[in-house]
């Protein structure tokens, strides 16, 4: 025998759905208030591969890997303007 959700626990996780799927990005840029979540994903884009390195280890077979200084993308997304929403 299956057993089915009540009717009131499937509106609940339609609804909290609809609200997770429409929150606000948690940046905002003060330089540009028109930009929004498209602008703020471009930008760390941007900054995080300006601040990233590849780093190779030879060995038995050669690796290689990205490293980012997440404290210089940060500033660049700074300098940029970006900052928390509400701070």
């Amino acid at each position: 025998m299956r057993r089915r959700l009540p009717r009131a626990s499937a509106r609940l996780s339609i609804l909290l759905g609809a609200l997770c799927a429409c929150t606000q990005a948690g940046y905002q840029n003060v330089t540009h208030p028109g930009f929004g979540d498209a602008e703020y994903k471009d930008d760390l884009a941007q900054c995080r591969r300006e601040n990233s390195a590849v780093v190779t280890t030879q060995g038995y077979d050669m690796q290689s890997r990205v490293t980012v200084d997440e404290a210089k993308a940060a500033a660049c997304m700074s300098a940029r303007g970006w900052q928390k929403a509400g701070a």
